[in-house]
């Protein structure tokens, strides 16, 4: 606050809609106790329909859903090796994409990149995707509609190399054609 004369003018600082990162110092067992806690037993809607994630198959005492947002499959030596990546720890940005995304429109937050959401083909569905961009980094949920829920197929950190100018044109295609 300072003072402009007689009149006392307030200052507000403008702030991130979404907060970083988790630790990454997080142990895995914290972690997934994050995700069973805070997304899994959560009540996430998008526009009233449910968002849930995939419960099996179980792998370590870990239900499936829980590693389609942490970790990245990878074959070497013909096995299949479960990589934490670094997207594990921006689980955190999960909730308050889906429950605050309706509310971009009318925020007056400059310092935001705001949420972006579309929907997109894929094989022989529809998915929803939502987009957030940071200053520093751009993170991705994808969903998909399954009778009456939606599930969270994969979310993750966009961190290849022209990767996020793709995800910008399809959401920009789909801009155009909703606006016709």
């Amino acid at each position: 606050m300072f003072s402009n004369g007689d009149q006392k003018v307030i200052t507000l600082k403008k702030t991130k809609c979404i907060e970083g990162p988790l630790s990454n110092k997080i142990s895995d067992d914290e972690l997934y106790h994050y995700f069973i806690k805070n997304i899994y037993q959560a009540d996430l809607k998008i526009n009233g329909t449910k968002v849930k994630v995939f419960t099996t198959p179980v792998e370590d005492n870990k239900i499936q859903g829980y590693f389609h947002l942490t970790t990245k499959t990878q074959k070497q030596f013909n096995v299949k090796i479960r990589m934490k990546e670094p997207r594990a720890y921006f689980i955190n940005h999960i909730v308050p994409m889906i429950n605050n995304f309706s509310s971009c429109n009318e925020c007056d937050n400059e310092k935001c990149g705001k949420i972006k959401i579309w929907t997109a083909p894929y094989k022989k569905t529809k998915r929803t995707k939502l987009l957030y961009i940071e200053d520093n980094y751009s993170y991705i949920i994808i969903l998909e509609k399954n009778k009456n829920d939606m599930y969270i197929i994969s979310s993750y950190l966009i961190d290849e190399p022209g990767y996020l100018d793709n995800v910008l044109k399809e959401y920009n295609k789909y801009k155009k054609v909703s606006q016709k």
